[in-house]
């Protein structure tokens, strides 16, 4: 899978991705609100058959299979963040995700590359919506959501059982239906 944005490029995981994205999931903000990263990956080899399967997967437009595609500078081709969907196990609906390394934060690129993906899935499925849901501790995270055209649906507070990666009680689950325009 490839997209190009006016600034990005999103592409499939290779193995030179292992540093840089090794390096991305240990940043504070990573570890923070997306601790199955780094638990996962104690070394940036322990990347390789991550990215293999992801290799594997290059032709996939199943939206339902949790994939992370890489989010690169189009002008360098350094990547930047990780940018993928798939089905949320607990909500049983399609969710999107991602993130951006800390140097890089600020500037749009999260909300570029959601969009750009959000819009691929629309075209490549036939769901009627995508859904984010956010740590209510993570307001950058909202504003990213926001702008990229995801509405605040509600705010949740499961019972007798905690969303991964939260470290709030509550989260906020926002959805994006099909035809909404960025903007």
């Amino acid at each position: 899978m490839r997209i190009e944005t006016e600034r990005l490029i999103i592409r499939d995981l290779e193995q030179k991705d292992r540093e840089p994205l090794f390096r991305m999931v240990w940043q504070e903000g990573v570890v923070r609100f997306m601790r199955d990263w780094p638990e996962n990956i104690p070394s940036a080899d322990s990347l390789t058959d991550y990215i293999a399967w992801h290799q594997t997967q290059k032709e996939s437009v199943d939206v339902f299979e949790s994939k992370r595609y890489a989010v690169a500078l189009k002008q360098t081709g350094r990547l930047i963040g990780i940018v993928g969907m798939g089905l949320e196990d607990t909500l049983h609906e399609v969710e999107m995700a991602y993130f951006i390394d800390e140097a890089y934060q600020g500037n749009g690129y999260a909300t570029e590359s959601l969009t750009a993906l959000f819009d691929w899935c629309m075209k490549v499925s036939e769901l009627d919506y995508l859904i984010l849901t956010i740590d209510c501790a993570n307001t950058a995270s909202c504003r990213v959501a926001e702008k990229s055209g995801f509405s605040l649906f509600e705010k949740r507070t499961p019972i007798g059982h905690r969303q991964p990666n939260m470290i709030s009680d509550s989260y906020y689950y926002f959805r994006k239906n099909r035809g909404h325009s960025h903007g």
